[in-house]
C-alpha cells in the first residue's frame, strides 16, 4: 500500500483489495460503482505509486473506425484492428500495451513481458505491430495519491493479481460485459 488510510476504516475484504495493489494488477468495478466512466470496467492498473495510480480501461472498444481516429494510410490496412477507451483522462492522447521480449525504447515494464508505452518512430509502425500482442488505448484512468485506496475501502473496485501475460492474450471480451462472469475468470487467472 502506498498512502495508508487508518485501519479502522476497512475490513478484512478491503485489506486483502488493497495488499494486491500494484503495478500490472486488474481493477474490477464493482455493481455500486455508480461513475459512468467506470460502471462494469476491468482496469489494467499500469502504474501504483506514492504519485498516484495510472491504469486502462480494457473493455470499452472505441466504436469509432481508425480512419476517423487517424488521419494516415496505414490505417486502411489495419481498419479491423481495435482500439480501446483507456479512461476518461486526455482521451486524444495514444496508449500502448505491448507483450513482447523486446519492447519499444523507454517503453515502461508494467509486469513481465508486458510494457507500456516507449518511443515510436511513426503511427505506422505502432498499427503494424500484431494486434494480438499489441493493444492500443485512447485516453486512460487516473487516480491521485490515496483516491484509489479510498475507492477500494468503499467497495468501488475488486483487485486481482493475475497471469497478465495469459490475461492479455486470451482476451475474453465478451466475458468483460458481466461482472459476475468477469469475476470469476479473473479468480480463475488469479496467482495470489
Amino acid at each position: 500500500m502506498v498512502s495508508p488510510i487508518p485501519s479502522k476504516k476497512y475490513d478484512d475484504t478491503s485489506q486483502g483489495h488493497l495488499n494486491r495493489l500494484k503495478d500490472g494488477c486488474i481493477l474490477l468495478s464493482n455493481e455500486n460503482l455508480i461513475d459512468p466512466n467506470f460502471r462494469v470496467t476491468v482496469v489494467l492498473l499500469c502504474i501504483y505509486n506514492k504519485d498516484g495510480a495510472f491504469g486502462l480501461v480494457c473493455n470499452r472498444p472505441s466504436h469509432m473506425p481508425l480512419r476517423e481516429v487517424f488521419d494516415v494510410d496505414t490505417v486502411l490496412k489495419a481498419e479491423k484492428r481495435s482500439i480501446y477507451i483507456g479512461g476518461p483522462v486526455q482521451q486524444e492522447t495514444l496508449h500502448i500495451i505491448q507483450i513482447t521480449d523486446s519492447a519499444a525504447e523507454h517503453a515502461y515494464n508494467v509486469a513481465p513481458r508486458v510494457y507500456l508505452g516507449g518511443e515510436w518512430d511513426t503511427l505506422e509502425s505502432i498499427l503494424g505491430e500484431d494486434s494480438s500482442t499489441t493493444r492500443l488505448f485512447l485516453g486512460y484512468s487516473g487516480w491521485s495519491p490515496s483516491q484509489l485506496e479510498v475507492e477500494i475501502t468503499e467497495g468501488a473496485w475488486e483487485v486481482y493479481n493475475v497471469d497478465l501475460e495469459k490475461f492479455l492474450m486470451e482476451w475474453k471480451e465478451p466475458l468483460f460485459r458481466e461482472v459476475d462472469k468477469m469475476r470469476e475468470y479473473l479468480r480463475e487467472l488469479s496467482v495470489d
